[in-house]
């Protein structure tokens, strides 16, 4: 009975080990990550502002990344986005970031309070870069693919663009995906120091 329950006790915490480790930043690409990255054109310094339109593939959005370049080495730069429900017309949600918590060359997260019944939806994400200096070469620069995704639509300084800006929509939740390979895993590990026990015991 005493072999039962631990069993029992065992497999539980698994189980919950694996519900909570399962609850991540699910994100969503609105690019074609197929694409080889040399291909990416670049914005430049970013002297007016990018409206990306997208479907959002998630009921509900709690941030956006997109993948940043500091362009030259400004004393101080902010990259502001908004998030516009194309539906009603209203702005749904704001965010920025300061140069100091910009990495280079990498996916920044732009944070904002949770949207709800979004699945579906259309939306146009405006980045800016305000401080962006263009004679200098000084501020932020963003990457696009050479191509229009479906369901998207990419304008930079007011310019129709034929690509798709290389960002990730992000939302907190449980995945039952990775919940199911966490579990495996640890049980496949448990399982296997098991049987070397048994084996060299």
């Amino acid at each position: 009975m005493k072999k039962i329950m631990k069993w029992v006790i065992g497999i539980a915490v698994i189980i919950m080990f694996s519900f909570f480790y399962a609850h991540i930043a699910k994100t969503h690409i609105l690019y074609d990550n197929r694409v080889d990255t040399s291909k990416y054109m670049g914005t430049g310094v970013l002297s007016g502002k990018i409206e990306q339109k997208f479907v959002s593939e998630e009921d509900c959005l709690d941030g956006i990344t997109i993948k940043c370049s500091i362009q030259g080495t400004p004393a101080d730069s902010t990259v502001k986005i908004s998030l516009k429900d194309d539906e009603t017309g209203k702005i749904v949600a704001k965010s920025e970031l300061k140069l100091k918590d910009i990495k280079n060359s990498k996916f920044n997260v732009f944070r904002f309070d949770r949207i709800s019944e979004c699945k579906g939806k259309t939306y146009t994400l405006y980045v800016e870069n305000p401080e962006g200096d263009v004679e200098k070469t000084l501020g932020v620069g963003f990457s696009y693919e050479p191509k229009t995704e479906k369901g998207t639509e990419l304008l930079i300084n007011g310019n129709n663009v034929d690509g798709t800006l290389i960002a990730k929509t992000v939302t907190n939740r449980f995945d039952m995906e990775t919940f199911c390979v966490v579990l495996l895993f640890v049980l496949y590990i448990v399982f296997f120091v098991k049987f070397l026990y048994r084996l060299f015991k």
